[in-house]
C-alpha cells in the first residue's frame, strides 16, 4: 500500500503530510475565534492547520483512492 500525502495550509504555508503519520487531530477554537485543526504525530508534537476535520477528512478520502 502506498503512502497517501495531503496538502495543508500551515498559516500560509503549504505542507505535504504523510497521513500514516497523523497519531490524531481535532478542531479547536483560538482565543480570536479563528477554528483551526491541530493534528498530532506524537503525543507531544502536533501542528495548528486551516483546513477544518471534514476537509481533512476529504483529502485523506480523495487521496487514498489515486
Amino acid at each position: 500500500m502506498k503512502p497517501v500525502i495531503i496538502k495543508l495550509n500551515l498559516i500560509g504555508t503549504t505542507v505535504h503530510v504523510n497521513t500514516a503519520n497523523i497519531l490524531y487531530y481535532y478542531a479547536k477554537q483560538k482565543d480570536n475565534g479563528e477554528v483551526v485543526t491541530e493534528l498530532f504525530f506524537t503525543e507531544k508534537f502536533g501542528l495548528e492547520v486551516l483546513e477544518t476535520p471534514a476537509e481533512i477528512d476529504g483529502l485523506i478520502n480523495a487521496n487514498s483512492l489515486l
